[in-house]
């Protein structure tokens, strides 16, 4: 008897293994070219699949936040600045913005930084670019 429980591969492993190594990976359409997050066992935009390639890291603000609640690796944080960020690729990801609050608006320009982390992964965050 097969467990194919066991056979199945974590279809993130990619992104994961890029935030270890400071790298922000997407996968994108290998017909169309479209970038898609979050990490999925097969494209959105066609039947041919996904190859994985690292994002450029430039982005714009789409939606903004204060959080007041944190989980415990940022309980010291808090408030901290939540952001929905457009990155040029195309897809939106959710990320911290390393910068005062009063200081952004939407639609302005942000870069991918990174966040040092005890252990490996370490997050993405963006700047004001």
């Amino acid at each position: 008897m097969i467990d194919h429980a066991t056979q199945q591969t974590d279809v993130g492993a990619p992104f994961w293994q890029g935030l270890r190594e400071r790298r922000l990976m997407l996968q994108f359409d290998a017909a169309t070219g479209r970038a898609q997050f979050y990490p999925r066992p097969q494209s959105l935009y066609s039947d041919t699949g996904v190859e994985w390639r690292e994002a450029t890291g430039h982005g714009a603000i789409a939606a903004l936040t204060l959080s007041r609640v944190a989980p415990a690796h940022l309980a010291g944080a808090v408030p901290y600045v939540l952001a929905l960020v457009q990155l040029v690729e195309g897809p939106r990801m959710l990320a911290r913005i390393a910068a005062p609050y009063e200081s952004l608006v939407i639609g302005q320009p942000v870069s991918l930084d990174w966040e040092a982390a005890v252990d490996p992964p370490h997050f993405p965050v963006f700047k004001p670019a």
